[in-house]
């Protein structure tokens, strides 16, 4: 299928593991002005991904949670430091004496234009669900049948369904229920917490007590 011009434009530079990595790498091994320009300009597209508090600094907490409907848990602080670490050194992020990260204002208009970049592709993204959606909440609603009645295998398997034809939001939130109870499928936190936190990135505030349950779960 052809890429759409956003799709194009966004083509590595999303926030995955492998995309990250090489931008990292990119960022150490430039030596050419032309080479620093060009990794300035790939490296700003991330920048435009993360998710600001106020005064511009970023949000590590918010940074996670998407960060993680990418990349597996136990890689996660690493590869995020990593990504940051890069992006301070390309001065696109202000490293402070607190440990935090600011956005350097001085490119403000480069990130809010990759900013706006990265909502049409991920709006284009959910586009792409919108045929199979209506199926999608009737598997989510054969699923919540079956919980209700006891059968968890088959409502995980609906619940797993309706993830792979529309990325819906609920499907992904009560897998973390499952996930986190062992209900239907083998007990996993990391799973449950995966599936939580894709839940709110998708728009389910609902999941947001439950993915600090799991939290606490996993620290206790």
């Amino acid at each position: 299928m052809e890429q759409s011009k956003i799709g194009v434009m966004m083509d590595g530079k999303t926030l995955t593991k492998d995309n990250i990595m090489h931008m990292v790498d990119m960022v150490q091994n430039a030596s050419s002005a032309e080479e620093k320009k060009n990794v300035m300009k790939h490296s700003v597209f991330f920048v435009g991904q993360l998710p600001l508090k106020e005064n511009h600094i970023v949000d590590i907490e918010k940074t996670d949670r998407i960060m993680n409907t990418e990349i597996p848990l136990d890689e996660l602080v690493s590869c995020r430091n990593d990504l940051l670490e890069g992006l301070a050194t390309q001065t696109l992020l202000l490293k402070k004496e607190d440990g935090s990260y600011e956005v350097n204002t001085k490119y403000e208009k480069s990130i809010v234009k990759a900013r706006k970049i990265a909502m049409a592709y991920q709006l284009e993204q959910e586009k792409a669900f919108e045929d199979a959606l209506p199926r999608a909440k009737k598997m989510y609603q054969m699923g919540t049948k079956y919980y209700h009645s006891g059968e968890f295998t088959e409502a995980a398997a609906c619940f797993l369904n309706a993830v792979e034809m529309a990325d819906y939001r609920m499907a992904h939130y009560s897998l973390a229920k499952m996930y986190m109870e062992g209900k239907g499928v083998e007990i996993s936190l990391s799973e449950a917490l995966y599936y939580a936190r894709k839940a709110i990135v998708k728009g389910a505030v609902i999941a947001e007590p439950l993915e600090r349950e799991i939290l606490e779960r996993m620290a206790s």
